[in-house]
């Protein structure tokens, strides 16, 4: 029987973003590019890659009830391959179990040897044929939903915080954040409408329909990205959350003015802005990181985006004068965590001993927001977490020690308004990535 190239492939990937810190993003999308396969086969191999990742936790816990020696001492690649066979098993219903034991033993003889792959064959046999057979650990809720859901402890105690204490919330939280988010798009209003893009997405295969409270999005019903439709290819649209969305309508730029996006990349909200002010602002486009301005670049170009410049520097000590523009969006670098539906790999890869070092960056960069800020203007900050360091806590930092008073944006926000200028979205309220964002006004 020939080897599964398409497992093959997932294999290659899952070793990169488990053993060498790849995001699965950028390995799959590389992985997709070497190998060519049938767009059955990138279906597949995205579901293998992406949920492999997302229930890592869960698989690891199948097997050590499992093995005679710990999960780690065994060859990279098998692991991979026992925890993608476990995944098959507990998840995909289209795939038979003999299918995943099989193919499973015909990688680890490609990958290993003739022992591992007997390793391979022995244990995938006695996993359980469904997740319901599965024997969590006892104890505190929070280990159980930490196995369960494939994330750490301690983070299902900040989410534990979000929800109030509710444990029936919090199981229902973490099942949302365990699963895969949905394939969103913004309408690009410069050239097309939200009515008009459904109509045209569904012309050619694709069901999609408005299903948030956000002016500009569509989502894509059956889940697949159309990043080969003409419509992308023509700038008709932009791959982002909703929740996404939300910053700079919150910043709501005007025609004539200078807009400072200072942390730019990958451009969503760059072109977002100029859009919203119907191609006639300024938009000021800065990142720390010259490889990332290309895709700025890209997207400005794809859309169509006018006034929009691109310059190279470090937020915290742009090459600006003080007090140069009307509006400054500070989209921070943070802990990400509100977008883990997306990118699963970031629950394992941060660590609460971080928070604070992000939130330091984030204070830095509102306050060179601030500086940079026209007095009377506004500025705009936005981060895809949820953790108080990074929310509450800078905004509190901020307001005692700059010249700023928050300040409420348009009355249609007020859903998920949480204090005066100060907005949070979370998947178990809306179904929208985790989001924190806060308008200010600088003050005299």
């Amino acid at each position: 029987m020939p080897l599964d190239l398409v497992r093959d492939s997932a294999v290659r990937i899952l070793l990169r973003v488990f053993e060498h810190g790849a995001y699965v993003s950028v390995a799959l999308d590389r992985g997709l590019r070497r190998r060519q396969v049938s767009e059955r086969g990138r279906r597949f191999l995205t579901q293998l890659v992406y949920g492999t990742v997302r229930n890592a936790r869960l698989c690891d816990h199948v097997l050590a009830g499992l093995l005679r020696q710990p999960l780690a001492e065994l060859p990279a690649p098998i692991r991979v391959i026992l925890r993608m066979g476990v995944y098959q098993a507990l998840f995909l219903r289209q795939v038979t179990f003999p299918a995943m034991v099989h193919t499973s033993v015909d990688l680890a003889a490609k990958h290993g040897h003739a022992g591992t792959a007997r390793l391979v064959n022995a244990v995938l046999r006695r996993v359980p044929e469904r997740l319901e057979d599965v024997v969590l650990p006892d104890g505190p809720p929070a280990a159980r939903l930490s196995v369960r859901y494939s994330m750490p402890e301690w983070l299902v105690e900040m989410l534990r915080a979000e929800v109030d204490g509710d444990l029936a919330r919090l199981e229902t939280l973490c099942a949302l954040l365990a699963e895969e988010a949905p394939v969103t798009l913004r309408a690009n209003r410069l050239r097309i409408t939200r009515e008009a893009l459904c109509e045209g997405l569904e012309s050619t295969g694709y069901l999609a329909a408005p299903r948030t409270a956000v002016p500009d999005e569509v989502t894509v019903v059956d889940g697949r990205p159309p990043v080969r439709s003409k419509l992308f290819l023509n700038g008709a649209c932009m791959l982002q959350d909703p929740a996404a969305m939300l910053a700079a309508r919150l910043v709501e730029p005007q025609p004539d003015e200078r807009v400072l996006d200072l942390c730019s990349a990958p451009g969503g909200k760059t072109t977002h802005l100029s859009e919203l002010a119907d191609g006639k602002a300024t938009i000021i486009a800065v990142d720390a990181h010259a490889h990332k301005l290309r895709l700025v670049q890209e997207n400005v170009e794809r859309l169509g985006a006018p006034g929009v410049a691109i310059a190279c520097a470090d937020g915290r000590i742009p090459p600006f004068r003080a007090q140069t523009f009307d509006r400054v969006l500070v989209d921070a670098p943070c802990s990400g965590l509100g977008t883990i539906r997306r990118r699963p790999e970031v629950k394992e890869r941060i660590r609460p001993e971080r928070l604070p070092e992000f939130a330091e960056k984030q204070v830095e960069l509102l306050r060179s927001a601030v500086q940079l800020c026209k007095i009377g203007g506004a500025i705009i900050y936005a981060v895809c977490t949820f953790t108080p360091q990074e929310t509450t806590g800078v905004m509190q930092v901020i307001t005692d020690s700059e010249p700023v008073a928050l300040e409420d944006g348009p009355p249609w926000m007020d859903q998920w308004k949480i204090g005066t200028g100060q907005y949070k979205t979370l998947a178990e309220r809306d179904g929208l990535d985790g989001f924190y964002l806060m308008r200010l006004r600088k003050r005299s």
